[in-house]
Formats: structure tokens, C-alpha cells, sequence
């Protein structure tokens, strides 16, 4: 689907590069294997060291923005089970488990028309600063190096198929719902308004966390931070 896959060995942020490129109206894959200043939801600091795999995808989508981290995740999801790892679920919004470890993230931002949908993933990444330290790798997970050449045509592919099935409206949050961490359990949300408290109740296809409430109302968030109370 992709009409180009631009590559680099090191660039500032994939995010940056794939901004440049909006003005040619072409949706086209940037990947690199280092960032110098990668970045997360709400401007974090994302790890972007070399033996990691960042990739973002601009695209020019007909339908369903806020739907987009359904189909990177599922992307995601896919190539790591074709790869043979079996504990992977979700942290809503925009992370990635593996045996309850950090080993992706996602962040898609709007502009100018476009979406640019970031995935980074922690491929060969071998040790990990304190302030991430509940983060994982490939690598680390199954006790040998994968080839990134050879995960980044796999993530390519997976999201063309996702992406292209998200816009004809065939890509279901009910493929995702088995694979929610938290679901039924207590957590916080914090948002800019405040911090509130209930159950995950669910997520839906506009990949809005579905909150429960104290008094059983049903809240909906489609953005926050998710802290759960019980492990």
C-alpha cells in the first residue's frame, strides 16, 4: 500500500521526518533504527536507542481518525504472535505488553490534514534507563536477536492490511477486546480535568476507554493516563 518506505539509520524523530513530507500529498513509511529526540504522547521522552525499531506511517485517511491506535495495535499484536510470543495485551491508550512489560508504544498526531501514526518498538534494546525500567525487548523476551530488517517489512505489511481494513470499515475492537489489560479491574484515569477512579468497563470502536464509574455510570475517555489500582 505504501508507495515508498524511507529508511535511516538515525534521525532526530520519525515523527518529524514524516512531517516534512506532508506537503507530497503521499502516504509513505519512515523508519529508523535510533532517535535522537523520539517522543511520546504529550511530548515524553521516548527511549530511542539503537537496537530498537521506530516507525511512522503518514497517512491521509478517509474515515475513523481516532480509530488509527486500534489498527497499529492490532498491527503490532499480529507480527509479535507471528513471532512467537504468546502474553501480549494492551495498556490503553497508546502501549504495548509483554509478559506485562513495556515493549511498544504508539502515538498518532493530526496535522495539517495528514495523520502521522508513530510505532516504536524494542527490538534488540538491551538495557533500559530507571525511568523505563518496566520495559522489555525482543530480544531480552525470547533470549536471542531478531533481524529489524525483517520485523519492519513485517509491520509494514500487518498495518497496510490493518489501515486499508480500518478505512472499509471491516477492522473490529472485538479482535482486541481478549487482549485489554485491566478489563474489569479498578484503575485511575487522569486526564487535564482531574483524576477519577472506577472499572475498566470496556473500550470501543472509536478506541474510547469505557470507564464504569463509583456510582455505575459510564464514563467515556478517549485520551488519559491509565494507573491501575490492583496487580
Amino acid at each position: 500500500m505504501f508507495s515508498k518506505i524511507l529508511t535511516f539509520n538515525r534521525v532526530t524523530s520519525t515523527q518529524d521526518v514524516a512531517r516534512r513530507l506532508i506537503g507530497q500529498r503521499e502516504e509513505i513509511a519512515v523508519a529508523a533504527r535510533a532517535q535522537t529526540r523520539g517522543r511520546g504522547r504529550q511530548s515524553r521522552l521516548w527511549f530511542s536507542p539503537r537496537g530498537g525499531l521506530y516507525v511512522s506511517f503518514l497517512l491521509f485517511p478517509r474515515r475513523r481518525l481516532t480509530s488509527l491506535p486500534l489498527a497499529a495495535a492490532r498491527s503490532v499484536i499480529r507480527i509479535l504472535e507471528h513471532f512467537g510470543f504468546a502474553r501480549v495485551s494492551i495498556h490503553w491508550p497508546n502501549d504495548i505488553l509483554l509478559d506485562n512489560r513495556k515493549v511498544c508504544g504508539i502515538l498518532c498526531e493530526q496535522v495539517r490534514g495528514a495523520v502521522i501514526c508513530g510505532i516504536g518498538l524494542n527490538v534488540n534494546t538491551r538495557r533500559f534507563p530507571r525511568s523505563v525500567s518496566n520495559s522489555i525487548s525482543l530480544s531480552l523476551a525470547a533470549g536471542h536477536e531478531f533481524d529489524t530488517d525483517q520485523v519492519l517489512r513485517a509491520l509494514v505489511t500487518a498495518f497496510s492490511l490493518d489501515y486499508r481494513n480500518l478505512q472499509d470499515g471491516g477492522l473490529d475492537i472485538q479482535d482486541l477486546r481478549p487482549y485489554l489489560s485491566g478489563l474489569g479491574e479498578p484503575v485511575e484515569v487522569r486526564t487535564r480535568s482531574g483524576a477519577i477512579t472506577g472499572t475498566v468497563f470496556d473500550i470501543d470502536n472509536d478506541w474510547a476507554l469505557l470507564l464504569a464509574d463509583r456510582v455505575g455510570r459510564i464514563r467515556k475517555f478517549l485520551c488519559g493516563d491509565v494507573r491501575r489500582l490492583t496487580w
